[in-house]
């Protein structure tokens, strides 16, 4: 397991897709996609051509189906390679290790114009556009969330 699953409150989910200014033409995967309320928000608010998820805890997978979103219960380090340069936008809300593991894959095979959006922890090498800082309640009460958005 690459990360915990740790639910993504809705006003951080939003403020992730707005930085990324995710539409219609879209096609976003959400590596860790846990139960799959990121891509249910951008197909409902955002109205994304594509939402595919990548999870690895069969549960989450179950969970995490519905009719809108493309749910791929396996590895995301070995899918990844495909997903990739699919890909317009990629999500990811995962840890400091897994962003390193995930970040050369994505500078390999990521086309110009791809946007990358990480949920409180950085990719080191992707080019930054913006940091936002979002407060939002959680499992945890009330925290600050920081997203960091990166274009190819």
């Amino acid at each position: 397991m690459l990360a915990p699953f740790i639910p993504t409150p809705e006003e951080v989910i939003k403020e992730m897709l707005s930085c990324a200014n995710v539409g219609r033409k879209d096609i976003i995967v959400d590596f860790g996609s846990g139960d799959g309320r990121i891509l249910k928000v951008a197909k409902t608010y955002f109205h994304v051509k594509l939402a595919i998820g990548v999870e690895l805890n069969k549960i989450l997978c179950k969970e995490s189906k519905s009719k809108d979103v493309e749910i791929i219960c396996g590895d995301l380090l070995s899918l990844s390679e495909v997903l990739i340069p699919r890909a317009t936008v990629i999500i990811t809300y995962l840890s400091p290790r897994s962003n390193e593991l995930l970040e050369d894959i994505i500078l390999r095979n990521g086309k110009k114009g791809l946007k990358v959006v990480s949920h409180d922890f950085e990719f080191n090498k992707l080019p930054l556009e913006k940091i936002k800082k979002v407060k939002a309640m959680g499992l945890l009460g009330l925290t600050e969330h920081t997203i960091y958005c990166y274009k190819l």
